[in-house]
């Protein structure tokens, strides 16, 4: 409907027009609406049903010959339909219904011509555009889609990965200590709830992972006694900011599966922040762990999904410490 008040709108103009035009060139003034409301109501009757006809042959046409396919072809066949159609109707009525002259058939018939001729790039324009418009909406939608469905590819990665880290603690403790290993185990249900609650979400709070890292460091500490100690200094203005969930675990994760740890070999994990702009995990180095059970999930998968959220690299040094360095997201992501 909303379409044929658009054509309305635009044809009513232009059959006045058309009664001003033919008018004025022949009698050199223009009509009265009083005097010639009758030809105002005809001229603005005849310009809508020429319209209503244009715009329903333009739209059998767009079925038989694609603009995208062969825009050449389906511009001049349009121009040449509408035009035969239009001029054929508009010389009939003049001819045996106004007792027109010859001049003014050849008056209509430019005019005609010039308009239809605008029409139809117009109308090209406007379909080009309409379709490339849809097909970018398209694109963008699908182009969503697919990441979506790789970052929940990703973020259910984590999950696996977090358990057979744990489950490889518990079978460490079980034969050396079974009462230290129920309560690792006890406590490893509550930090897996964690895991479980906030593996579908995009973000969580800074101050939620830490607290789950202190949870979990817990964990380690049953396994590494004093031999492995977490430092955690951020300031309190970035504890609202959103993280992907277990990014921090994780990467703690990772310097204790690639260090040897024992009365030896001590290793420090500090938690800091520098500028307020970007997050630092720095451990120490120890000796290498013999042959670490690698996932290949660790820092890939937390490079990946801040890569939906950042242009900002993640930064790795490895020179005496390790560390890695990790842009400070915005509050607003997290409402994506």
């Amino acid at each position: 409907m909303r379409k044929y008040w658009l054509l309305f709108a635009i044809c009513t103009p232009v059959g006045v027009l058309f009664l001003l035009f033919l008018h004025f060139s022949n009698i050199g003034k223009l009509p009265s609406p009083i005097e010639n409301f009758e030809h105002y109501l005809l001229s603005i009757l005849l310009a809508n049903a020429a319209g209503l006809l244009v715009y329903q042959i333009d739209k059998t046409l767009d079925k038989r010959i694609s603009w995208k396919e062969s825009f050449l072809t389906r511009f001049i066949s349009g121009i040449l339909v509408n035009m035969a159609v239009g001029l054929s109707l508009a010389i009939g009525l003049l001819l045996y219904g106004l007792k027109s002259s010859s001049a003014e058939i050849w008056k209509i018939s430019i005019l005609m011509t010039i308009v239809l001729f605008l029409y139809e790039i117009f109308y090209g324009w406007f379909y080009s555009y309409r379709h490339f418009a849809h097909t970018q909406v398209e694109w963008l939608r699908s182009e969503r889609w697919q990441l979506e469905l790789q970052f929940e590819s990703l973020k259910s990665q984590i999950s696996p990965h977090f358990l057979f880290n744990c489950l490889n603690t518990i079978s460490s403790l079980v034969y050396k200590d079974s009462k230290l290993a129920e309560e690792f185990i006890r406590r490893m249900a509550e930090t897996f709830q964690y895991v479980l609650t906030n593996q579908k979400r995009t973000f969580v709070s800074l101050r939620e992972e830490l607290e789950f890292v202190k949870s979990y460091y817990y964990l380690l500490q049953v396994r590494f006694e004093n031999n492995l100690k977490l430092e955690i200094n951020i300031p309190k203005n970035l504890l609202s900011s959103p993280i992907p969930p277990l990014t921090l675990q994780m990467l703690i994760e990772n310097a204790v599966k690639h260090n040897q740890i024992d009365g030896e070999n001590h290793l420090m994990v500090y938690l800091s922040a520098k500028d307020n702009t970007h997050l630092l995990i720095t451990n120490t180095k120890t000796t290498a762990s013999a042959n670490p059970v690698s996932t290949k999930v660790g820092l890939e998968n937390i490079r990946k999904r801040y890569s939906f959220f950042t242009n900002q690299p993640i930064e790795i040094r490895n020179n005496g410490k390790y560390t890695v360095q990790l842009p400070v997201l915005k509050e607003s992501k997290a409402s994506v």
